[in-house]
């Protein structure tokens, strides 16, 4: 379905509404360029980065912004640009390891795993020697062995021997194994974690002599290759207790391996008093797309019309509206609630299809909406933490958010909300002020 072939029933409309990001043929199809109405340079700064830095050097790029807020669209469409100049390795983290108690050991293994693939794809493979020595050690603090390994990892997937122009390396199927138990069980990851970070400067040392003779026979096969660029998308859905580990514990150990590395981060980690820019050069932003005119004397803000007609336009790329709507107004109401939020509008626009075929309605109207925006308005009544409703208020009232755990909390679950450009500034999440808690703090906030 092209641009000029756009959804013309409730069916098409659900289809190409969904929450997926942007990637490859859907880039094209459907990419609407937000960065004026977000007022950030985030994207373009990370460019200029890439562009600039010189080949013998390694850079590490936090990017940032709110789950769903269209990063992993930006990072494809950063990958599809910088593709003839460094070879990319794109990880999905969130299907590589548990999310929820990411460790950044877990991430040395998948870049090397993921790398030595990649490499092997392309009829390379790493020094004999070097891979040897890895091996070796890895088998003698693991007590791994050949048999033991073979007996437990599936012949699939990345280690498919018909798409491999030669034998796949011990190491390889160790790794998938290693990955596979720490994912799965915890006393198993407690152990092999703990094991690895004995001798910590032993691994990044042989990872690094494998990622140096890695890039050395990629760029001989391929001299327009710069570097790799490993691009860890869906970092960001780490809980803030995750997030400090990763990116102020160890943030030396996440910079200490030679490649250029993209790692997505939680918003929360940025409003730490910890400060992010003391451990890591280089953080970018994108922010809610603003669809407000800040008036910080003002509880409830207008509207930029410029703003409001980009997000109603992440629709009218999918979906011919004369034929999915009843009236207009009643997208712009959804762009409205959605707060500038990407992945909220696709939410409550699927929401409204599915009302209104459930009564039997060709269109949305009205009444669709209105169920959309409560439906979301209910999922927050059930997560928000009843503390959190005196800082909604003051979010509300003041536009700035505490330097807390709880203001971290809040931007980590998209109650409250980050805008940028000349001004950095706060604001609840629309659905919340229709909140019967939120009203009653909001009153006593008031007194």
């Amino acid at each position: 379905m092209n641009r000029t072939n756009r959804a013309k029933n409730l069916k098409e409309a659900y289809q190409v509404c969904n929450l997926d990001p942007l990637k490859g043929e859907t880039i094209k199809l459907y990419y609407v360029d937000l960065s004026k109405v977000r007022n950030t340079k985030a994207i373009a700064q990370v460019d200029t980065i890439l562009d600039f830095k010189k080949p013998e050097e390694f850079t590490t790029i936090l990017f940032t912004g709110h789950r769903g807020c269209g990063k992993s669209t930006e990072l494809r469409r950063i990958e599809e640009r910088w593709q003839e100049k460094y070879f990319i390795v794109y990880l999905e983290t969130d299907r590589e390891i548990d999310i929820q108690d990411a460790r950044y050991i877990d991430l040395y293994l998948v870049l090397i795993k993921q790398i030595e693939y990649e490499i092997r794809q392309r009829g390379i493979k790493f020094n004999d020697e070097l891979l040897s020595n890895f091996e070796a050690w890895f088998k003698e603090i693991t007590q791994e062995t050949e048999e033991t390994v073979e007996k437990s990892v599936s012949m699939s997937g990345t280690l498919d021997v018909n798409s491999s122009p030669f034998p796949i390396p011990f190491v390889a199927k160790l790794l998938v194994k290693l990955l596979a138990q720490i994912k799965g069980s915890d006393k198993r990851k407690t152990t092999i974690r703990q094991t690895l970070e004995q001798d910590i400067s032993r691994l990044q040392a042989d990872v690094n002599f494998l990622l140096d003779d890695g890039f050395k026979k990629i760029q001989h096969k391929f001299p327009q290759y710069q570097g790799f660029l490993v691009i860890f998308d869906n970092l960001d859905l780490v809980t803030p207790g995750v997030g400090d580990h990763l990116f102020f514990d160890y943030a030396a150990q996440l910079q200490a391996l030679r490649c250029n590395i993209i790692y997505t981060v939680p918003i929360s980690a940025i409003y730490s008093a910890k400060r992010i820019n003391n451990f890591f050069d280089n953080s970018n932003i994108v922010p809610m797309i603003n669809i407000y005119n800040l008036q910080r004397d003002e509880a409830d803000l207008s509207y930029q019309e410029e703003a409001l007609k980009a997000v109603a336009e992440l629709i009218k790329v999918r979906v011919n509206i004369e034929d999915v709507f009843a009236d207009e107004e009643d997208l712009l109401s959804l762009a409205k609630a959605s707060g500038g939020h990407v992945r909220q509008l696709m939410q409550m626009m699927r929401t409204a299809i599915i009302s209104a075929d459930s009564k039997g309605s060709p269109k949305i109207d009205s009444e669709d909406v209105q169920i959309a925006i409560k439906r979301v308005q209910f999922d927050f009544e059930r997560t928000i933490p009843d503390e959190h409703y005196i800082y909604l208020a003051n979010v509300y009232l003041k536009k700035e958010i505490n330097n807390n755990q709880i203001g971290q909390d809040m931007l980590f679950n998209t109650s409250a909300l980050e805008y940028n450009g000349s001004d950095r500034w706060n604001y609840i999440n629309p659905v919340v002020k229709y909140i019967e808690a939120f009203k009653k703090a909001l009153e006593n906030v008031r007194k």
